[in-house]
């Protein structure tokens, strides 16, 4: 593999990029992330953690409550079919005009139980 993909744990069946949204075991549980960067020579990635937004069943990434995670590709378990999309950020205070944007991914496949899903 190059320095920017690499083979997921077993469990996932294709190659890890930038900017996949993958499952990956987070301390006992299981957790969403977006794959900020894969560094095939050491056997890792980082994952920023994504949440799932009560509201609309969108996930956001949890950059204020959740730091990005450096992950062993073995503990990827899956890599997600999701859409990823832009919208007005919605804090009024911080973004009175609007102009800011949030990232969020509506994921499209079925996660496993157990999958963290708040901040």
């Amino acid at each position: 593999p190059s320095p920017t993909d690499a083979s997921p744990g077993e469990g996932a069946n294709d190659v890890i990029v930038e900017w996949d949204v993958v499952v990956f075991r987070d301390g006992d549980g299981l957790s969403v992330g977006k794959v900020e960067s894969v560094r095939a020579s050491d056997g890792t990635c980082v994952c920023q953690p994504l949440f799932q937004e009560e509201e609309t069943g969108v996930w956001l990434e949890a950059t204020y409550t959740r730091g990005p995670k450096t992950v062993p590709l073995g503990d990827v378990t899956a890599i997600l079919d999701a859409d990823f999309a832009q919208r007005m950020a919605p804090d009024r205070v911080s973004n009175p005009h609007g102009e800011h944007a949030e990232d969020f991914w509506e994921i499209l496949a079925e996660l496993p139980d157990g999958v963290r899903r708040g901040e």
